[in-house]
């Protein structure tokens, strides 16, 4: 009995990791640290898409044009909107309403899946 006792107690050294708690931990805080980088970064080019939307709005009054642009914060893609000058109604959108919204629902389930937290 002595033997078994001995051997399991010398596996169970030899089989711990010793050094991998901090390599894990390193990793983790560099991972959020590229997580709020990004983050910024998109928040950055979202504001500069919306500048360049206002932008593009004012050369198309000033042309007397029924092209309006847009962005969509939720998806960050800039759109296309033709609408009929005299009654505001709008033609044609482009990407098509529903084609954003099939983007919103992606972005959000690829976001369930990859979740790291859950």
């Amino acid at each position: 009995m002595d033997v078994f006792s001995a051997t399991s107690k010398q596996v169970e050294t030899a089989t711990t990791p010793k050094v991998a708690t901090t390599a894990q931990t390193r990793q983790v805080n560099e991972s959020n640290e590229s997580a709020k980088v990004n983050q910024q970064n998109q928040s950055e080019t979202a504001k500069a898409l919306t500048q360049t939307v206002k932008e593009l709005n004012e050369q198309m009054d000033i042309l007397d044009t029924n092209v309006s642009f847009g962005f969509n914060d939720e998806i960050s893609l800039m759109y296309v909107n033709v609408m009929e000058k005299s009654s505001g109604r709008s033609i044609r959108k482009i990407p098509t309403e529903e084609a954003m919204d099939l983007s919103a629902k992606m972005k959000e389930i690829v976001g369930m899946i990859f979740d790291k937290k859950g």
